[in-house]
């Protein structure tokens, strides 16, 4: 067996081409002001976000409060060996840093698969897809603001196994070996999120209905843009966010124009079951975001309260009762059971070869110390 230094990838065609561009919520008004809630300083913030806004300075200003990708966490490799019949094999193998900063733990199997993206917006996404042979439901995965596939990639992996799931996730472009490192923008990752769905289902071939949309924190604004436009087989809302302003004027009545991630707004367009998870104790995003979000959405599911539950460890202190909350959702929504044949369609693919290894990364970072919101 050879490891081949440079990476091979598949698609089967662009995606994402045809997608309309991110429609912002407009209000007629502005929200009316309670005196002995709204800190003066937060309407100056929102003012002064307006301005920026309309100078054509959003992006720059979103980087500096919203995006926070960590340097990457991870690099991808492609194996491949040849049998006593000549015939060549190949898989993905992804490394992920360790606590000293180096690329270790490697991961290889056939139902690993990493793939570059391209979306409408000329930038390439880096995802991978876990499949588990027999497994009807996927999980298309949106994380959060301070994270990459790196960092995420066993706990997806363990997420997986205990649920007996697919599982699709996603790099925002600007976050881990996608393109424009550093530089994410709103309207980038909601392209974003549209690739990766039309990839999922149109290139890997899986049914909407059987698609549980998964966002986390700042993932939750991709995930509804994308649950307002298609019916799936449910929304899991983890942590999530009212809109962008919202999280620092959480009373605000209504959309101003210039919001990003207007979540409370479109939600209401959602037509498939939702599920909120907040922590009680989330100090990041109040837990009165969660429940405005499941006050406005259609098809509520029971949500869960995490008693004491913070921004960033709930899948990590409440393990057991995280995967049981998730295995019940999947279970009420008709995710179990086998696909026709036990296995995942194959998918004939063309090649691409992009980079797939962070030349820009290369002092030391610990893997615990990056923030996951």
């Amino acid at each position: 067996m050879s490891v081949v230094p440079s990476y091979t990838n598949e698609l089967k065609q662009p995606v994402g081409a045809d997608q309309g561009n991110y429609k912002r919520l407009s209000t007629s008004e502005r929200d009316s002001e309670e005196e002995k809630e709204d800190p003066g300083c937060c309407t100056c913030v929102v003012c002064c976000f307006g301005c920026l806004t309309i100078f054509g300075c959003r992006d720059w200003v979103c980087r500096k409060l919203v995006f926070f990708p960590p340097p990457c966490q991870y690099m991808v490799q492609v194996e491949v060996s040849e049998d006593s019949a000549s015939t060549t094999s190949k898989r993905h193998v992804m490394y992920v840093r360790d606590e000293t900063g180096r690329f270790s733990e490697p991961h290889r199997d056939h139902n690993f698969t990493v793939y570059m993206v391209p979306t409408k917006r000329n930038q390439k996404i880096c995802s991978f897809h876990i499949r588990t042979p027999g497994a009807r439901s996927t999980f298309l995965m949106s994380h959060g603001n301070a994270t990459d596939l790196g960092l995420l990639r066993n706990h997806l992996l363990e997420l997986s196994l205990a649920l007996q799931v697919n599982v699709y996730a996603y790099d925002y472009t600007g976050y881990g070996l996608s393109t424009n490192r550093g530089r994410p923008t709103v309207k980038d990752s909601i392209a974003d999120i549209e690739a990766a769905f039309q990839h999922l289902t149109k290139v890997l071939g899986a049914d909407p209905k059987h698609i549980i949309l998964y966002g986390q924190s700042l993932g939750t604004g991709p995930t509804l843009h994308l649950a307002r436009q298609f019916e799936v087989q449910a929304v899991v809302l983890h942590s999530g966010i009212m809109s962008g302003l919202r999280v620092i004027r959480p009373y605000m009545k209504s959309t101003y124009w210039f919001d990003i991630f207007p979540n409370i707004d479109a939600i209401r367009d959602c037509r498939s079951p939702v599920f909120v998870i907040h922590g009680t104790h989330d100090e990041e995003i109040g837990i009165e975001h969660g429940k405005r979000l499941y006050e406005n959405a259609r098809g509520k599911l029971e949500p869960w309260w995490v008693e004491g539950g913070g921004h960033n460890d709930i899948e990590f202190e409440t393990r057991a009762l995280y995967f049981k909350k998730l295995e019940n959702l999947v279970r009420e929504t008709g995710g179990f059971g086998s696909v026709q044949g036990g296995d995942m369609p194959v998918i004939s693919q063309q090649p691409l070869q992009p980079q797939l290894h962070p030349s820009e990364d290369r002092k030391q970072v610990s893997r615990g110390n990056a923030k996951r919101s």
